[in-house]
């Protein structure tokens, strides 16, 4: 995966064209809108709705989940057009991290639209939490330690954009955040904290859900330091 994208934290917006340029089209991390989409097209599946719904099944059977495409937000994402993905997706094309654009943003925006409860968002959470707790999946115990670690690490230094470090500091645990609201923690070897607040702060990070997690993770002395 290393090979496509880099693990550096970024001080630039989440869908930031002009970092993407500066650092010659290597997304600078997984979590920004140009990781999400040049890893999109590495998924297995012959077009967008294949790898969209393979990747579906696969959180769905691991993690004991009931994700779905929501339609009616995939028809309004593509009916507002690409914007600036578009030109991400280009610049990706252009330095080589990218073979197709229309398939990686199709399959991008399909994933950007699966819905779910809360409690989903915590069943995901949880494997990450304790690796090898797959749900009795044909998939077995999919994420191993090593796994886990990596994207824990990866969610703690970049999972809430160029606010990562400062919330790293003020509540200590693995976060990601979503545009729609939702947050997911990780406390490693316990569980996950998974809520969801639409207010956004300037960042993209939930306003409410932070605070939350905050007030949580203080009153509880959780953190991974």
């Amino acid at each position: 995966m290393f090979q496509w994208v880099g693990v550096q934290s970024s001080d630039a917006a989440f869908n930031s064209l002009d970092q993407l340029i500066i650092d010659r089209g290597c997304p600078r991390n997984p979590m920004l809108n140009s990781g999400a989409i040049a890893l999109a097209s590495r998924l297995p599946g012959k077009d967008g709705t294949d790898r969209c719904q393979n990747f579906c099944n696969w959180l769905n059977q691991t993690a004991g989940c009931q994700l779905k495409l929501n339609q009616a937000v995939l028809d309004s994402v593509r009916a507002a057009g690409r914007g600036v993905n578009q030109a991400i997706a280009d610049t990706l094309v252009q330095y080589g991290y990218l073979t197709a654009s229309e398939s990686a943003l199709d399959t991008y925006e399909q994933i950007c639209c699966l819905a779910g409860k809360v409690t989903d968002l915590a069943q995901m959470g949880y494997l990450l939490a304790l690796p090898g707790n797959a749900s009795g999946s044909a998939f077995g115990n999919a994420l191993t330690p090593k796994h886990c670690r990596m994207v824990n690490a990866l969610m703690l230094t970049c999972g809430l954009y160029e606010d990562s470090s400062l919330y790293a500091v003020r509540i200590g645990l693995p976060m990601k955040s979503g545009i729609s609201g939702a947050l997911l923690a990780i406390v490693p070897g316990e569980g996950a904290i998974a809520c969801y607040s639409p207010a956004l702060d300037a960042v993209g990070n939930p306003i409410g859900g932070l605070a939350f997690v905050e007030a949580l993770a203080q009153g509880l002395e959780i953190s991974v330091f």
